[in-house]
């Protein structure tokens, strides 16, 4: 395993690409990028606006050190990615591995049987899996989805969409943007700031609480099949 270094201009995108292997990526005050890994191979695309890594052996680890708050894409085949640190804008696609990430400007997370949490997004944040559970911490917004995963996320400012097959759906939401929640087997927790008076739309064969008086604040849009659904404060 080698270790090489790029010069990362501040607006420049890192795109990291691993067939299989874990891939740790830290975000750290630092000028330039650091990369461990086997047969490093390092590429500028599109006019220099893409600087693209990636490692041909399959199997070994990436690890990756980066200046806070770059803009980072990283695609694999299998294995987990696990970003620390203070990103900008990021995007991750792994057919199989869980995706971790600590805080981000903006992110694009998607895996097909792993799960996907994230602690905090600034801006809008995209999270998908099949078979995973998702999960945020301190989101702007949020778009979720996940097919035979639970989804829950603790705190989201402004707009929320969430959906599910056959998981549950439990939200921390500010009040402050839409909510759209829809699961055909699980049930659906919203919590609303005290004092809220959402419009709710609600379907379901559940059980339905909603422990606010009806106005105009925000829109909620809740659906299940056979689930209970419940719009309460924290």
């Amino acid at each position: 395993m080698g270790t090489k270094r790029f010069d990362l201009p501040v607006a420049v995108t890192l795109r990291l690409q691993s067939r299989s292997g874990k891939v740790h990526v830290v975000a750290e005050p630092r000028e330039d990028v650091e990369v461990e890994g086997d047969r490093i191979d390092a590429l500028e695309e599109d006019g220099g606006a893409t600087l693209r890594i990636r490692i041909g052996h399959g199997g070994s680890q990436l690890r990756v050190r980066v200046p806070a708050g770059s803009d980072v894409a990283v695609g694999t085949q299998s294995g987990s990615v696990l970003m620390e640190g203070e990103f900008g804008k990021v995007s991750v696609t792994t057919m199989s591995g869980h995706i971790e990430l600590d805080r981000a400007d903006e992110a694009d997370l998607r895996t097909m049987s792993g799960g996907v949490t994230v602690a905090a997004c600034a801006g809008l944040c995209r999270m998908s899996s099949i078979s995973g559970k998702v999960a945020g911490g301190h989101l702007d917004s949020a778009v979720a989805q996940s097919t035979s995963g639970s989804i829950k996320l603790e705190r989201v400012d402004a707009g929320v969409k969430a959906r599910t097959v056959s998981g549950s759906v439990v939200v921390g939401a500010g009040g402050e943007g839409s909510i759209a929640v829809k699961t055909v087997s699980g049930s659906v927790h919203i919590e609303l700031p005290p004092g809220t008076e959402p419009r709710v739309r609600f379907k379901t064969m559940g059980n339905v609480k909603c422990g606010f008086p009806e106005g105009g604040d925000v829109l909620v849009e809740a659906m299940s099949l056979s689930g209970s659904i419940e719009v309460v404060p924290p």
